[in-house]
């Protein structure tokens, strides 16, 4: 589960830094690209996180 959580997070991070350059350019599709970021940030990684704290927390 760790290895997923870390993927999923530096993939979060990708997509929103390469949207706010994309952003920054005005380049077509950086809107979509910062709340696919956000979106994916807060629906899926926030939650894994703690999930993966808490049972990291538990055993020790």
């Amino acid at each position: 589960m760790r290895l997923s959580v870390y993927i999923l997070g530096a993939f979060t991070a990708m997509v929103i830094i390469l949207g706010s350059l994309f952003k920054l350019m005005h380049w077509a599709g950086a809107d979509m690209m910062i709340v696919l970021g956000w979106s994916m940030a807060a629906i899926l990684y926030v939650p894994l996180f703690s999930i993966y704290k808490y049972r990291k927390g538990k055993t020790a």
